[in-house]
């Protein structure tokens, strides 16, 4: 019985060094974009909107532990939206983004009440030492205007534990105004 207690104690001082690593060790890097990829207007028009890649989501981590995501949330901040149409994608080694089927994660859900995308990914995604994630939204002429006013900021709620600490003001958030601040 003494022995299950010492190996209980060693179990949890183990995970607890794992799990606890400084700042340097984790890293979420958020990369406005705000590039059209939608080429032919008459498209556009067709299909209600321009797709858009707005944004990259880079997690970057030194420990060798492994870390599972499976969804994740953005808010809005901005003017209310009735309805947005985004897709998750994962970038993919010594490839050029494309947004097509093979590089979908999910589709995102949008939250009129909430003014929230959820993200839920059909299948975990291991975030290995550098993972890529791009962000893609159908965006009618209607709302380009108001989304490129606002931006969205990832939730610590989906975050796994040891991102969770990345989360500090303004640091993840995804807007059309920090592309255009810093281009100039």
């Amino acid at each position: 019985m003494n022995y299950r207690i010492v190996f209980l104690c060693i179990q949890i001082i183990l995970w607890m060094g794992n799990t606890v690593q400084g700042r340097e060790d984790y890293q979420i890097i958020l990369e406005p974009r705000w590039e059209d990829l939608e080429e032919d207007a008459l498209r556009a028009t067709k299909f209600g909107g321009k797709l858009f890649l707005v944004g990259s989501i880079i997690f970057k981590k030194n420990a060798r532990d492994p870390i599972l995501l499976n969804y994740m949330q953005l808010s809005w901040k901005g003017e209310n939206i009735d309805n947005l149409i985004c897709s998750l994608y994962k970038k993919m080694p010594d490839r050029d983004f494309l947004p097509i089927q093979d590089y979908l994660i999910c589709d995102g859900v949008w939250n009129k009440r909430k003014q929230q995308i959820l993200l839920r990914f059909e299948e975990e995604q291991a975030l290995g030492p550098t993972t890529v994630f791009y962000l893609v939204f159908m965006i009618p002429e209607t709302l380009e205007r108001i989304i490129k006013a606002g931006r969205f900021s990832i939730d610590e709620c989906c975050l796994p534990g040891p991102f969770k600490q990345c989360i500090c003001a303004g640091q993840l958030d995804l807007a059309f105004a920090s592309v255009t601040s810093t281009a100039s």
